[in-house]
């Protein structure tokens, strides 16, 4: 009986993986449709920007990426919060702190204001929405059906591979982008599903859009072993732009919160902002691909190779930092394929005989940037490869790759994505457990009982305490009820059998460690494994504290398995 119930469970879930690929395949298509309507509703042309940038008037260009701000301002304000950036933070955030819920709104709020932002020319991805679609319509699904938590975050795992799969005809990637940087989780039980909905949404994608690279990479090879030290030094290049990129759309964030304008119109500032920038630099509208297919066949000149690297880093994280929907993503690309080709032309000039041409380094440095930025190589290297379908790229690109985030991870604890969490007291470093210790304070654990002596009790008194007390601490308290001090049976152990007499006081640690009922579980905890004990003094008031309970490893591990057991057991709420 055990096993056929257990297989009707994989069964279950292996079919509703399958409709999760389906919705995210659909919905990246009707996601893409959909920029190309609000590109040719503002522009009068779809397909790359500059292949008819010279035929729109240049106010066109400076207005409408404010009109779409302006449109989608009041929008993401009043009825979305989620939908403002860049997507993927927030789908962290739901599967760390509510489980995978996620509102059932932000699927259309989503993707209507990202194609709104990026077909008037915002520069910004398409990937951080896709994602943040595909992870709301499995969240939804599974809140319909009102699965326990952990089934619920493998749906929005689902979700998210899916629409990573559809948008780069890459599964594999989608795959490795849902369990290496979204859950941190390779178990079989959460791999199977989310393979079959990224296989799934695939299959999709490319019934409507064909079976093709999403870019135009050139036929490479590895000219010269030697030139393997190029690349190293092209992920050192790359892991320090993906700072700059990570630091600049942070610092962008911070300067548009300081304006003194209501949130809602800050989207119209950094469109109007952006619409400057497309009147001469027309490269960094959008997403770019068409740019990004430029650098890949050596086409720009060294000069605009070394200038979009930072234009780009610029207009995105104007726009994005302003409260534009988009993702980062497709500008990591393209800001990696603009860093690895200057890098290129560089070492081919000096060194002509071994290395290969500028649009090999950009397809490395594509991978290199994004690595960095997002802390997840082997997402990086796969889609890269995925994305041109060459597989001689692979050394230098795992080369590169471990390079950049070995820089960026030394200089900077978070990626682009964690960053935004950690700035808002949220650290997904240790995972979901770490996350409720710090999120659970002690007052909702600890426990009002506890044994107190007066600090001028004798050695009898002491001895009947701990005689018919089931604590194996004794707090020692004044006569105005403060706390002077704990009493151990290590500490009654040094003079059980002397015959000095002594007071509580005398054998009292004076130095006691305690927390305070604001205090989180996790401190709690840290503070016991350093002192090596299993109890704190809970207490309140600095200048004359006063004991109100104790805290025990064996209250913080039971609570922690009810919530594990909350986690695996309890069905999921729908939300509007």
């Amino acid at each position: 009986m055990i096993f056929f119930r257990r297989l009707n469970e994989h069964v279950f879930t292996a079919i509703l993986a399958v409709l999760i690929g389906l919705v995210g395949g659909f919905g990246a298509i009707v996601f893409r449709f959909l920029i190309q309507f609000f590109q040719r509703l503002f522009y009068g042309y779809g397909g790359d920007f500059l292949s008819f940038f010279n035929q729109v008037p240049f106010y066109k260009k400076l207005l409408f990426p404010a009109l779409a701000g302006l449109i989608v301002g009041p929008i993401i304000y009043f009825l979305a919060r989620e939908a403002k950036g860049h997507g993927v933070p927030e789908v962290m955030e739901a599967l760390v702190v509510r489980g995978g819920r996620i509102r059932a709104r932000l699927t259309v709020v989503k993707m209507l204001v990202s194609a709104l932002c990026i077909g008037s020319g915002s520069s910004v991805g398409r990937e951080g929405p896709i994602v943040m679609i595909g992870s709301s319509a499995g969240s939804l699904i599974g809140q319909i059906l009102r699965a326990p938590q952990e089934r619920l975050r493998t749906f929005v795992g689902c979700g998210a591979a899916a629409g990573i799969a559809a948008t780069f005809n890459a599964p594999i990637a989608g795959v490795l982008f849902a369990v290496e940087i979204l859950l941190n989780d390779f178990r079989l039980e959460r791999f199977s599903p989310i393979v079959l909905s990224s296989v799934t949404a695939t299959a999709v994608a490319r019934s409507y859009l064909g079976n093709f690279p999403a870019l135009e990479a050139p036929p490479y090879q590895l000219v010269n072993w030697a030139e393997l030290v190029f690349y190293a030094w092209l992920g050192v290049v790359a892991g320090l732009v993906a700072l700059l990129f990570i630091e600049t759309l942070y610092r962008s964030e911070d300067l548009f919160q300081r304006l003194p304008l209501p949130e809602y119109l800050h989207p119209l500032v950094g469109g109007l902002l952006l619409g400057g920038l497309l009147i001469g630099v027309p490269h960094v509208f959008g997403v770019g691909y068409g740019t990004v297919n430029q650098a890949l066949l050596g086409n720009l000149s060294p000069k605009l190779l070394f200038s979009l690297i930072f234009l780009k880093i610029l207009a995105t994280s104007l726009v994005l930092g302003a409260g534009h929907s988009g993702g980062v993503f497709a500008p990591s690309l393209f800001i990696g394929a603009m860093t690895g080709g200057f890098v290129g032309w560089v070492v081919h000039s000096l060194f002509p005989e071994i290395t290969a041409s500028s649009g090999a380094y950009a397809l490395v440095g594509m991978g290199a940037v994004v690595a960095a930025a997002t802390h997840g190589p082997i997402t990086a290297i796969l889609i890269i490869f995925e994305l041109t379908g060459d597989y001689s790229i692979i050394l230098p690109l795992m080369l590169a790759c471990i390079v950049s985030t070995f820089v960026s991870t030394y200089f900077k604890k978070g990626s682009i994505y964690t960053i935004k969490l950690e700035r808002r007291g949220l650290s997904l470093r240790r995972g979901w457990e770490q996350a409720l210790l710090q999120e659970t304070p002690v007052k909702e654990v600890m426990s009002p009982e506890f044994q107190t002596v007066r600090e001028e009790a004798p050695k009898e008194e002491i001895l009947t305490l701990f005689e018919k007390s089931p604590h194996s601490y004794l707090l020692v308290i004044s006569p105005q009820g403060e706390l002077r001090g704990i009493i151990s049976f290590h500490d009654l152990r040094r003079v059980l059998f002397s015959e000095q007499e002594f007071q509580a006081r005398d054998l009292a640690t004076k130095k006691v460690v305690t927390v305070t009922p604001e205090d989180s579980l996790l401190t709690a905890l840290s503070r016991m494994a350093r002192l090596g004990v299993s109890q704190l003094p809970v207490i309140e008031g600095e200048a004359s504290p006063r004991v109100i309970g104790t805290i025990s490893l064996k209250d913080i591990v039971a609570f922690q398995e009810r919530e594990i057991l909350k986690r695996y057991l309890a069905p999921s709420s729908t939300e509007s």
